[in-house]
Order: structure tokens, then C-alpha cells, then sequence
């Protein structure tokens, strides 16, 4: 498998121009398999969310209790939505194309459109037509599916009847088990509206060469000198870095009192691991936590960033448990990083813009920039 890498940064049009920006969100977020959340979100029967993808509107929720033992098998294999007891529709009245539901979350027994009144089960039926009559074939009127699947503790939504089964993305990725994300619980959750374009965000996640500048507190704990192997695969690029001496975690003090993840190897516990999941899941795996970033792309200048820090269930019931330490390292840290953003944002809609090259340790970006042109047919 050839992974290609971008010769140069990416021209300034596609950080800023809106007709790229749509053809992003059709060419990309419409093609492929989009993290959407954690599975907690869904977490028993008639537990829905909605969530925006690709300029659609798309309603997930939780058909029955899980039949599958889990969300993922721990060696990171995908459980397809009947196993899991979940489902996904677009957002969509099969009457007149009214909005079914304005909620971003909740609980229910039926989705019922407010136009008209019908009402459709949770598993998408249509169950209640108002004087639609006995000719009418409700069966063939239900709400319209959206593929859905679950992964590492994940729920992911796809729009592309055609697109690679999850299953195929999961074959992919680094094997996580010694994480076991499927089994963390949230402890904490921010939602940023950063001002800058997704593929920004991205590129900045990417590298650690700003580290030293914009991150004084990250470097003191883990060196921006310090990166690992760059790893790569068609639906992902990352890799580790180096904890300084004396550092055990990412905090200000580089120290923790919480346990390690159970199954963590030797190397964890001097290491992070970074990986960026395309196309909009961020994931930092570290020895006692495990932090996440989803992006929304909003517009072509702004980009919704939903965080969560995710930790052990044992050690987040156990008496005492404060996960500030954590989550106010990588506030710090996410606020240095939209500001520096959004001045790229302002940067690249320069007529002066004129990209260079790559320093050598953006490697991860010139892979992400080239996964990026082959999905723009670039």
C-alpha cells in the first residue's frame, strides 16, 4: 500500500474558499465513516442524539440493550448496529420532508414529526399516519437509514450506501486493546467553536514543531523533539511521543495519582500515543487517561471541537476521584492552539499566502495533506 505524502502545504483557497468547503463536506464527510460520539451517549434503549454531517441532519439512537456483549471486542473490531442495538436515520419526515426532531440529545419511545403527526418507532417504522387511509403502505414509508456502527467505545455514522463496511476501517487502525477505550467512561466533556478551518485543527494536532513556542507547559512535560516512528494507513496517521524524565502523564506537573489502564505495555508509561482517525477523530492515549477531539466542520473558517477526557471506570468510581489535573492541562493547551489557529486562518486567506515546504518533523501532516488531495481528486 502506497500512502501519499503532499509535496508542499496546501494552497490557501482550500482553508477558505466555501465552494471547497461543500465539496469537502460531500467528496469526505458524506463518503466516509465519521466518529460521532461515545457509545455512554446511547446508553439504553430509546437514548438518541443528532448530529450535522456533511450539511445533513442525521438522528442515532439506541434500539434495545446491547446484544453483543460490548461495543468492540477490544482488539478494535467493529460491531455492526444490529449486534449493538443501534440505529441511524436522516432527520427527515417521509410526509413533506419536515424536521423530525430539534433536540441535540434525549430519551424516547417514538420519534413523532410536529407538522403532521407521524410517528415512527425507534427502529425507523412508521407507526402513526393520521387519516392516511388504508390504501396507504406504511411499510414502505419509514424513516431513511443511515449506516451506523460501533468502534473502540465509538459510535460512527456514514451517509455512503456503498462506502467500506467499519469493519474495514477497524482492520486498519493500531490496535488499541491495552487502552481498552471500549470499556472508559467520560469524566469530563468541553465544546470549543475554534476559528479556523477543520483541516487547521488537524495540521496542528499533526505536529509538535509549535510546541516549544505555544505550548511552554506541554513541552516542559513532554519535549517537542521527542516524536516517535511516524505510522500510517489508509484511514489514519500518528504515533508516539517521548515523555521528558520524571514525567509519568500529561498534566502541568507531568506527574498523576491515578492507576495505569489495566492493560497498558511497559513503554506506555513513559509515552503518549497520537493518532488522527480521518477524518475527524483526534485520540491521545496515554497511561491513566485517554483525551478526545471531533470535529464539526461549521464553515470554511469554523470548526466546532467537541472534547472529552476518558478514564478507567474503576478508577473514575472510586472515592475522590478529580480528573482536573487533566483536564485543565489540555484546556490550557486547546485555548494556545485556536488562537494559533485562527491566525493561520487569517494567514492563508492572504493574497501574500505563498506555501513553502515542510519541516521535517510535519511528516504526519504531508500524509494527512495527501490523504486529503486523493479524496479532493487533487
Amino acid at each position: 500500500m502506497t500512502i501519499r505524502k503532499a509535496s508542499r502545504p496546501l494552497d490557501g483557497r482550500l482553508y477558505t474558499d466555501p465552494d471547497v468547503f461543500d465539496e469537502e463536506m460531500e467528496r469526505i464527510f458524506s463518503r466516509t465513516w465519521v466518529c460521532a460520539g461515545r457509545l455512554e451517549e446511547l446508553d439504553e434503549p430509546g437514548s438518541f442524539v443528532t448530529r450535522e454531517i456533511g450539511g445533513e441532519s442525521v438522528i442515532a439512537v439506541r434500539t434495545a440493550a446491547d446484544a453483543g456483549g460490548g461495543a468492540s471486542n477490544g482488539g478494535g473490531a467493529a460491531v455492526d448496529a444490529a449486534a449493538s442495538g443501534l440505529a441511524a436515520f436522516y432527520n427527515v419526515c417521509r410526509h413533506r420532508g419536515s424536521r423530525v426532531v430539534d433536540e441535540c440529545a434525549g430519551r424516547t419511545r417514538v420519534f413523532q414529526c410536529p407538522y403532521h403527526a407521524w410517528t415512527y418507532g425507534l427502529d425507523g417504522r412508521l407507526v402513526g399516519a393520521p387519516h392516511m387511509g388504508q390504501d396507504f403502505d406504511a411499510k414502505s414509508a419509514g424513516l431513511v437509514p443511515v449506516r451506523i456502527g460501533a468502534l473502540n467505545g465509538f459510535f460512527y455514522l456514514s451517509l455512503a450506501d456503498d462506502g467500506p463496511p467499519l469493519a474495514e476501517v477497524a482492520a486498519d487502525l493500531p490496535d488499541l486493546s491495552r487502552f481498552t477505550p471500549e470499556r472508559l467512561v467520560r469524566g469530563d466533556r468541553h465544546e470549543y467553536e475554534a476559528q479556523a478551518n477543520w483541516k487547521i485543527l488537524s495540521e496542528n494536532y499533526n505536529e509538535c514543531y509549535h510546541c516549544a513556542v505555544v505550548h511552554p507547559e506541554l513541552n516542559r512535560v513532554s519535549d517537542y523533539r521527542n516524536g516517535g516512528n511516524l505510522e500510517t494507513g489508509r484511514f489514519f496517521v500518528g504515533g508516539p511521543m517521548t515523555l521528558n524524565d520524571g514525567c509519568d502523564t500529561m498534566t502541568a506537573s507531568g506527574l498523576s495519582n491515578r492507576p495505569d489502564l489495566p492493560a497498558i505495555d511497559i513503554p506506555d508509561r513513559t509515552s503518549v500515543q497520537y493518532y488522527h482517525v480521518y477524518p475527524n477523530l483526534l485520540i491521545s492515549l496515554h497511561r491513566d487517561y485517554v483525551v478526545t477531539h471531533t470535529l464539526w466542520p461549521l464553515a470554511a473558517a469554523r470548526t466546532r471541537v467537541v472534547c472529552e477526557w476518558l478514564f478507567d471506570p474503576d478508577t473514575a468510581a472510586a472515592p475522590g476521584f478529580d480528573p482536573s489535573d487533566a483536564v485543565e492541562f489540555w484546556h490550557l493547551v486547546n485555548s494556545q492552539d485556536w488562537d494559533v489557529c485562527a491566525r493561520t486562518q487569517l494567514g492563508v486567506a492572504s493574497r501574500g499566502y505563498r506555501p513553502t515546504a515542510y519541516e521535517d518533523s510535519e511528516a504526519c501532516i504531508q500524509v494527512f495533506d495527501g490523504w486529503y488531495l486523493d479524496q479532493m481528486g487533487l
